[in-house]
């Protein structure tokens, strides 16, 4: 077994979950230390008995899981894509029970200042984060699912979208939250604290059945953005959006 850091706890991965995990995971910067007790543990198991969720949803006799305390019960994947979702479910686990939200986005660091990018499929995520670190010397937190937390934390993830864009940062302090628009020049917008909330519960994943009902939710977003900069971010297919966040955040 293996430890992966989420946040401050340790969740422990059997090898026979961690040893199907594909290209699109990039492990090596969650691997922590063993020593101490992991707070949660995801078992392999041959076949679960109900009750049990599909780790995809779309395909609802494909392998399932089931939570048992700090246990999580996973059927054997049967493909990389199976080990990711189940990967997943360890982290989200980990996620709500320290307070934060796992979320699809984009999020990269500025020597430690961690930016967050939202938006709908095709809105960019990928493209802005490949732009930071090609022009403005950003690191990956990841381009697909990131974590936020309420103490103004933001943490990567082990999953990418695109190959060229592994994971290299676990976690960094959260400076910013962007909502991304494609545009014909880079500018910054204002945007309220509900559009901008509105736009990141669209990106939340829905909570475990008995972790987190949608009211707490909400709450924590609010804490988690009170003090954080909301903002629209237009931008070009250009090297000029890493440079113009880069700068933006400097002169802060």
């Amino acid at each position: 077994m293996q430890v992966l850091r989420f946040g401050d706890w340790g969740v422990g991965v059997d090898e026979a979950l961690l040893s199907r995990a594909g290209e699109r995971c990039t492990l090596a910067p969650f691997l922590g230390a063993s020593e101490h007790a992991p707070h949660l543990v995801l078992r392999s198991a041959e076949v679960l008995t109900p009750p049990a969720a599909p780790l995809d949803p779309r395909h609802p006799s494909g392998p399932r899981f089931r939570v048992e305390g700090e246990v999580v019960r996973v059927e054997l994947p049967r493909g990389e894509l199976d080990t990711e979702l189940a990967l997943r479910v360890g982290m989200q686990l980990a996620t709500l029970r320290q307070g934060g939200l796992l979320l699809h986005a984009a999020g990269v660091a500025f020597q430690g200042r961690g930016v967050v990018a939202i938006g709908p499929s095709g809105a960019g995520k990928s493209t802005f984060t490949r732009l930071s670190v090609q022009a403005a010397g950003a690191e990956v937190l990841s381009d697909e699912v990131v974590a936020l937390y309420p103490e103004g934390r933001v943490e990567g993830s082990p999953f990418c979208s695109e190959l060229d864009l592994p994971s290299s940062r676990a976690r960094a302090r959260l400076a910013a939250v962007l909502l991304l628009e494609k545009g014909s020049e880079e500018r910054l917008e204002e945007v309220s604290a509900q559009e901008a909330i509105a736009a990141l519960m669209g990106q939340v994943f829905r909570p475990l059945p008995g972790e987190a009902s949608p009211g707490d939710i909400l709450q924590r977003l609010a804490r988690i953005t009170e003090h954080v900069p909301l903002r629209r971010f237009v931008f070009r297919k250009h090297e000029a959006a890493g440079g113009f966040i880069r700068g933006w955040l400097d002169g802060q």
